[in-house]
């Protein structure tokens, strides 16, 4: 995870934004088009902007700025929302920088907030601070025993991934047959016993298997797509899926161009990743698919080719993917579930007692 470099105001970045013809070629006509004023029918763009006033935006995994080029900036306080249309998130920390980020907490607290408990949704939703739920991937030392987590949970960590790659606990994404260890049992049933989310995006088919069946509270993927639409080994096959969403869980779909690409014969689109959550939720239900940006709230990553597709590179991306939804027929009530209150759902039941 990065550190912010310094704080853009609203006034600033949109002038960086552009709004002008040199963006519009990159980015296409419809991008920033004006909506259509109709007496009678409310337009696609007006009714995508009143839900973003109105609904709960959880992104499964983003980052808490943006990419200027290579210059990571953080916005203002307020304009995360008003921007991206993204209310409060997880976000990656590695334990060792806990400490550091709850220093980081305290003197951005203008902007920012942890998320603790699930009633921190409500009230962070309905203020300007953007919410952070702290979650961990990769980098955690354990050492054979279960007793730091309790530590950690003290820190600010409500998330945790079970193996990022291979590790004590069991198999990472390329290693499908590698299964949950005994350790790795015993700290699923810690995690469910401090009320902390146990995560299994990055797991192999066996350890993910073998969490969901291991963990009495909702299990995530907050970021993962299915295997079936694109073969990549981060990729859940319907099996996991479907035990993800027989545990209670939500799968964040992710829009990194790697994960959605059929092949490689040509970059991923939007269109792939609308595509991927119709299948998601056609086969384990509404209520337990969510979204996920896996990058900056922008779209932005180093390699032009995780976000090739102008929607998906984009700060306010979820609208444009909400926008496509509902073109396909998803109602309002579906929208808010996927944006934001499926993820909300699995957090009263796994944070608060």
């Amino acid at each position: 995870m990065m550190t912010p470099r310094h704080t853009v105001s609203r006034a600033d970045f949109l002038k960086w934004l552009g709004f002008a013809a040199a963006n519009t070629f990159v980015m296409g006509p419809r991008a920033f088009s004006q909506p259509a004023r109709g007496d009678l029918q409310q337009s696609e763009d007006e009714f995508v902007d009143k839900l973003f006033e109105e609904v709960l935006v959880f992104d499964g995994n983003a980052s808490r700025g943006i990419n200027r080029g290579k210059e990571w900036v953080s916005l203002a306080p307020g304009d995360i929302k008003r921007l991206t249309g993204i209310d409060m998130g997880t976000q990656t920390v590695q334990v060792p920088r806990l400490e550091s980020e709850a220093a980081w907490l305290e003197e951005h607290s203008d902007a920012f907030a942890r998320i603790e408990r699930a009633s921190d949704i409500e009230r962070l939703s309905a203020s300007d601070k953007y919410g952070i739920l702290y979650y961990t991937q990769r980098a955690f030392d354990l050492g054979g025993s279960v007793e730091p987590l309790a530590r950690w949970k003290e820190l600010g960590l409500r998330s945790l991934q079970i193996t990022y790659a291979d590790n004590e606990l069991g198999g990472g994404s390329r290693s499908d047959d590698l299964p949950l260890s005994p350790l790795g049992v015993r700290v699923v049933r810690e995690l469910n016993r401090l009320r902390m989310v146990v995560d299994v995006s990055h797991c192999g088919r066996r350890t993910t298997l073998d969490t969901c069946r291991a963990s009495s509270a909702p299990v995530t993927a907050n970021h993962a797509n299915a295997l079936t639409l694109a073969p990549h080994s981060r990729n859940k096959a319907d099996e996991e899926l479907r035990a993800i969403a027989d545990s209670g869980g939500v799968v964040g779909a992710v829009t990194v161009g790697r994960f959605l690409q059929k092949d490689y014969s040509r970059p991923a689109t939007i269109d792939d990743f609308v595509e991927q959550i119709d299948y998601m939720v056609q086969l384990i239900g509404i209520d337990h698919v969510g979204i996920a940006s896996d990058a900056s709230m922008d779209g932005t990553q180093v390699y032009e080719v995780d976000y090739s597709d102008p929607y998906l590179n984009s700060y306010d991306r979820w609208k444009h993917v909400a926008r496509r939804l509902h073109q396909r027929g998803y109602s309002r009530e579906d929208l808010e579930k996927i944006l934001g209150l499926n993820f909300k759902r699995v957090f009263q039941q796994v944070l608060d007692p």
